[in-house]
């Protein structure tokens, strides 16, 4: 195993640049697919005669590039994204860089806080259930089936609008709570976290049931040890795995979610931007929102690969 971990790191390194890559080339073509003039739809935020906005299109057009060939256009393309320098926005003519990190702080709270439902949610409750299900219960396996196959399949907006009825409109614990503080992330990250968080105790509790079904674990079984060890030794090693696995793929689904959540709890936030920014085409901020949040969704999976290197060593040399 010498010189294992180097060599993972450098690959899985390289697959982030790699990803990125191609993910410069999808935002940069998909904003080009967007009808409309973005030079035209800068201008159309300022006053003045028809000649001077004609000036200013060709000026917007020049600051944009977009009086240069494709090709050109795609390298600048990398080398703002390798910088991260997009210019300024057309609506605030504020650096887009300014903009971003002035609303980065809401979103980053927002992830992590769904990320703790989501963990703090599936992973003890898929074990529990899963012990409590092991070949017995079948109630408690059909209704814990149900319910959160059911609650599971609630679009993010709508479990927004029902945790904001639920606990502001109907009961008054969270009254006008401001932006910042602990209290303002509850709602919104149970809104993004509790649907993925149900979907993820399924599976966990499927992995229970395997790892239960073992030889090794029946054997742990039956020697009379207890079961917290037998839980903490062989089946919580060995459901972790999957449930990394799954929870790459179900923080991506958090970042879609938070784009829409934000809007609904009116938080200052990129998600919230983005749409906005979509909608009066702020082509440079676009842009910029667009890859930062998808650069995010690779580096971590990344560092799921990593953590599941860690779990489960063998996967070192794949």
């Amino acid at each position: 195993m010498s010189g294992g971990w180097p060599r993972f790191l450098l690959g899985r390194l390289i697959r982030v640049v790699a990803v990125c890559f191609i993910l410069v080339t999808v935002v940069f073509v998909a904003v080009r697919l967007v009808p409309g003039d973005p030079a035209q739809k800068a201008v159309g935020f300022l006053d003045g005669t028809r000649k001077e906005k004609d000036a200013a299109i060709e000026r917007a057009r020049s600051d944009l590039n977009l009086d240069q060939s494709l090709p050109r256009q795609y390298v600048q393309s990398l080398v703002s994204a390798i910088t991260f320098d997009y210019g300024v926005s057309f609506r605030t003519q504020e650096s887009v860089s300014r903009v971003i990190l002035d609303r980065l702080g809401s979103t980053l709270r927002l992830a992590l806080g769904g990320t703790m439902v989501v963990i703090g949610i599936a992973v003890p409750l898929g074990l529990i259930v899963g012990l409590s299900t092991n070949g017995r219960r079948k109630g408690l396996e059909v209704g814990f089936s149900g319910l959160t196959g059911f609650v599971g399949s609630v679009p993010p907006y709508v479990m927004a609008t029902l945790l904001i009825y639920a606990f502001v409109n109907s009961l008054p614990w969270f009254p006008r709570i401001p932006e910042g503080s602990v209290a303002d992330d509850v709602l919104p990250s149970l809104a993004v976290g509790l649907g993925p968080a149900l979907l993820l105790a399924r599976i966990i509790r499927l992995e229970t049931l395997s790892v239960l079904g073992q030889d090794y674990a029946r054997t742990a079984r039956s020697k009379w040890l207890p079961s917290g060890r037998v839980v903490v030794r062989d089946v919580l090693p060995n459901v972790l795995a999957p449930a990394l696995t799954i929870g790459g793929v179900v923080f991506a689904s958090l970042i879609g979610g938070a784009v829409v959540v934000e809007g609904i709890f009116n938080r200052n936030g990129l998600g919230s931007k983005l749409v906005e920014s979509i909608l009066i085409g702020d082509f440079p901020v676009v842009q910029a929102v667009a890859l930062l949040l998808g650069v995010v969704v690779v580096v971590v999976n990344a560092l799921v690969d990593v953590a599941l290197a860690v779990v489960d060593p063998r996967r070192l040399v794949t």
